[in-house]
């Protein structure tokens, strides 16, 4: 095999979102760090907007933070848009990328692996497969950097805000954490048996378009439609436990989530029954509490689609990891 091709094979996903645009990745960096702020700020000015100008009855505060926070949601929407489409630009790069080094890879493996191989698999491969991957890198950047931003800014303020209640919400976080991976790990095994058997289904399907004169003229009708159906069912078994496992980590996410709600309204109304929280102050923690759920989720989303990339990636990496018979280049 060729350097070239060797060094493609065995490149590890990772790499390829080290090798993206640097200039393109530092700005959607910048981007995050400013959505950060952009989404916080809100929270301070509701705080500010009941206390100080609706308690206080001024009208000229209460236009003046209504309109600091009408710019800062503006801009969090635009933000938040520049870095889709930074994470767009990235994740299309990446994909072209893949998509040419692995076709001149495959340009060059031996005539006996396209004897075995349907061209099925190659362009489902080289169109389906990789696109996975490829998306996975550009957000690779984007989701990890923005979310734990976010996390962190909207952590910071609920512990300024009442660092007790801020703790006991905040405790439930690490037992999920411990949770996830656990469930995940099942989902990566049967990600990886899914991705096996879909293959063959493909190439149950390329097999009798090409042989279908054989099919007609032998009369072997019963015989394909009991093959096929057998590896159909296979799959069938394997979509449904797949699927039931990633239903399971949202499931567990969505009720500690709720659970934590729960603690805020209970400890909450608690603390500002008791003159111990203010009203602003509690609005400002309840609507901080309800947005730190939302990088929580995409951290938690982050996490499956670099599992399942990490999967199809090596899956497809595998297949064409053919040695070359001779060299096909003359050798001095």
């Amino acid at each position: 095999m060729s350097t070239m091709s060797s060094r493609i094979i065995e490149r590890p996903l990772k790499s390829w979102i080290i090798s993206q645009n640097k200039w393109l990745q530092f700005i959607l960096v910048m981007t995050a760090i400013l959505a950060v702020f952009a989404n916080v700020l809100p929270l301070e000015l509701q705080k500010r907007i009941v206390n100080d100008a609706i308690n206080l009855r001024k009208f000229d505060l209460l236009i003046f933070y209504c309109g600091i926070y009408l710019a800062a949601v503006v801009s969090a929407s635009m933000l938040k848009y520049m870095i889709n489409v930074l994470q767009n630009v990235i994740g299309q790069q990446a994909i072209a990328n893949m998509r040419n080094a692995l076709y001149r890879h495959i340009l060059t493996l031996p005539l006996p692996f396209f004897r075995q191989t349907q061209p099925g698999l190659v362009v489902a491969a080289l169109t389906t497969e990789l696109a996975t991957a490829g998306d996975f890198v550009g957000m690779a950047i984007a989701i990890p950097v923005t979310n734990l931003l976010m996390l962190i800014g909207f952590g910071g303020y609920l512990f300024w805000l009442n660092p007790l209640l801020a703790a006991v919400t905040l405790s439930i976080y690490p037992v999920v954490l411990l949770l996830v991976p656990v469930l995940q790990k099942r989902v990566n095994i049967y990600n990886r048996r899914r991705v096996d058997a879909g293959r063959k289904v493909s190439g149950n399907i390329a097999e009798s378009v090409s042989g279908i004169h054989e099919i007609q003229a032998n009369g072997a009708f019963s015989i394909e439609n009991r093959k096929f159906g057998q590896l159909v069912s296979h799959l069938r078994r394997i979509r449904i436990i797949w699927n039931l496992y990633r239903f399971a980590v949202k499931a567990v996410n969505s009720l500690f989530t709720n659970f934590s709600r729960f603690l805020v309204f209970g400890l909450g109304g608690y603390l500002a029954i008791n003159g111990r929280l203010e009203l602003g102050a509690l609005v400002a923690f309840l609507s901080a509490q309800e947005k730190l759920y939302d990088p929580w989720k995409e951290l938690i989303r982050f996490y499956q689609a670099y599992q399942t990339a990490s999967v199809t990636y090596s899956r497809t990496m595998e297949y064409f990891d053919a040695a070359l018979e001779h060299s096909l280049v003359p050798q001095d």
